[in-house]
């Protein structure tokens, strides 16, 4: 992938037509917690250049006898904060919809500001099935990273009606009714005996489809792997106990995955009938337990990580009463990119020694978007696309857009990225420049 500079300077008459131009302005002049200058910020205002560069691009391609679907790019991609919705009450988001619409139908008219606001999504299109604009909030805690992390997806198609195929998942309509229950189903809740008599807890060889009663206490929760040992974990009225005998009969534990520790740094999860002890919870009722020649208990998130006796006390979050930063490593998980993407070694950009310092890599990370939905977005788009089809990247950052991609359509199908940023272009180049 090519770095062509400073997006004001680029010209997009001049550099490679792409099938998709994707941007994710600076959200700082829009987003709630600044000043809220809005498009007329000197951040913000930034979008104007993006669409500045499709039209240039889409001009030279029309010019060149393409039409239809075939004028480059057929696609744009907006991303950017919720606050975006009602900057300016609302009309910068109304500059973004006219301004992307007039790149294909430049005399539309202007779209006014709904009376309560812009919807979190909604689509336009064009009645002769020219162009369609879609736009959705999503949350990347839906998507696999767990943080939550509210953006606004806009997906242009200036070719046809894809927009809105792309960015919603249709449901079914009242001539269409979804598929039901397979014959003997039983139902969500009130009826069935899939919960064992003795201790109302399912067995390890059941599965979650198998429904219990309400009025047992205990639902099905996690899915520890497959064949026996599958864990269950009863909820509701809950004690915890260490298998020392201790227990404040109020806690519920939270459970994690690492059964490597001593039998005596497990607690047990039993119902509140009098019982107690990690004996009682072997009997009564299996818990998540991935490995199974240890006792079937997992152990609490410890609320405090200076235990000299434990060896992973620095993997806890709270240490010495504080809850610790997180790691660069760990920012990166949060976003879903591969494990040290923006641990780079030590380079030159436009002269100037660039070190991936934690201070760079946490601003970096926190300015740039969490990959899953946009992942699952480009494979939907991929399905209107011709094999090979190729990406451009404005306000590139660290090169989401492009590795998400580039794993769909392939290595070198990201052409072109423009970004201001030292340190973010000492990434891409790291990761996805001309040369790896």
């Amino acid at each position: 992938m090519k770095h062509i500079g400073d997006i004001a300077a680029v010209r997009g008459e001049e550099i490679e037509p792409v099938d998709c131009v994707t941007g994710g302005s600076p959200c700082q002049d829009l987003s709630a917690a600044g000043k809220r200058a809005g498009l007329l910020g000197e951040r913000s205002g930034l979008f104007m250049e993006q669409i500045r560069i499709i039209k240039e691009m889409r001009e030279r391609d029309k010019s060149a006898g393409r039409t239809g679907v075939m004028v480059r790019p057929r696609y744009m991609v907006w991303e950017n904060v919720p606050g975006a919705f009602s900057s300016s009450k609302g009309k910068d988001f109304e500059r973004v919809l006219e301004e992307t619409i007039r790149i294909e139908e430049p005399q539309a008219p202007d779209l006014p500001v709904p009376e309560k606001g812009w919807p979190t999504a909604g689509c336009l299109y064009d009645e002769m099935g020219r162009w369609s604009v879609a736009w959705r909030v999503h949350d990347a805690q839906f998507w696999g990273v767990p943080q939550r992390r509210r953006r606004i997806a806009l997906v242009a198609d200036f070719g046809g009606m894809s927009a809105p195929e792309i960015l919603f998942e249709r449901k079914s309509s009242g001539w269409n009714p979804a598929p039901g229950g397979a014959a003997g189903e039983e139902a969500a809740a009130g009826v069935g005996d899939g919960a064992d008599e003795t201790t109302g807890c399912l067995t390890p060889w059941d599965v979650q489809s198998r429904r219990i009663h309400p009025d047992s206490g205990t639902w099905p929760a996690l899915y520890g792997g497959e064949g026996g040992g599958h864990g269950y974990i009863a909820v509701g009225i809950m004690q915890v106990y260490d298998s020392r005998g201790n227990g404040d009969g109020k806690t519920v534990c939270t459970l994690t995955g690492d059964h490597q520790n001593r039998v005596s740094d497990y607690a047990a999860v039993v119902m509140a009938t009098g019982q107690a002890g990690a004996e009682t919870m072997r009997d009564a009722c299996p818990t998540l337990n991935c490995n199974h020649e240890q006792p079937i208990v997992a152990h609490t998130l410890r609320g405090q990580g200076n235990d000299p006796q434990r060896e992973d006390a620095a993997t806890y979050p709270v240490t010495g009463g504080k809850a610790r930063r997180l790691t660069p490593l760990e920012c990166e998980r949060l976003q879903g990119y591969p494990d040290g993407w923006t641990d780079i070694p030590d380079t030159f950009v436009s002269g100037k020694k660039i070190k991936a310092s934690d201070s760079a890599r946490y601003r970096a990370l926190g300015n740039s978007i969490a990959l899953p939905f946009w992942a699952w977005m480009f494979e939907r788009m991929s399905g209107y696309l011709p094999e090979g089809a190729t990406i451009g990247s404005l306000f590139d950052g660290i090169g989401g857009f492009p590795l998400c991609w580039e794993r769909i359509h392939g290595k070198g199908t990201a052409r072109w990225a423009s970004e201001i940023e030292p340190f973010c272009i000492a990434v891409t180049e790291n990761r996805l420049g001309e040369n790896q």
